[in-house]
């Protein structure tokens, strides 16, 4: 589903439509563009209610904003990676992925006493 400026305004209560425009040319909010204006999705809405949570529950500064937004989306593309990483070893035979999950515990287990056991 798609929504205009003024849709996103209506579903999103804690935002105005001059914070919206302005979370867009900051790039905090990157919606598709139409001849009508920017068009946003379900994951831009998302973005937005986050950036509400940020902002007005949690008084982020502003300034602090685009460096958790690059945390966050670096966090997403890394679980994003993950799951694909998931899926292309179990495809892989028995033994291979039992080869690879005791090389990774064994690595793991090094980094844990490297890194105070986080």
């Amino acid at each position: 589903m798609s929504f205009d400026e003024r849709m996103v305004v209506a579903r999103v209560e804690r935002l105005n439509l001059r914070e919206l425009r302005i979370w867009v040319r900051e790039g905090w909010v990157r919606p598709a563009h139409s001849e009508a204006g920017p068009i946003f999705d379900e994951l831009d809405v998302a973005r937005i209610r986050l950036l509400c949570d940020l902002k007005k529950d949690m008084s982020l500064p502003t300034e602090a904003l685009p460096v958790v937004l690059t945390l966050i989306d670096n966090l997403h593309q890394t679980r994003r990676e993950l799951c694909a990483l998931t899926e292309a070893l179990e495809e892989q035979p028995e033994g291979v992925r039992r080869t690879i999950v005791t090389k990774f515990r064994t690595l793991h287990g090094d980094m844990n006493e490297a890194g105070g056991g986080q």
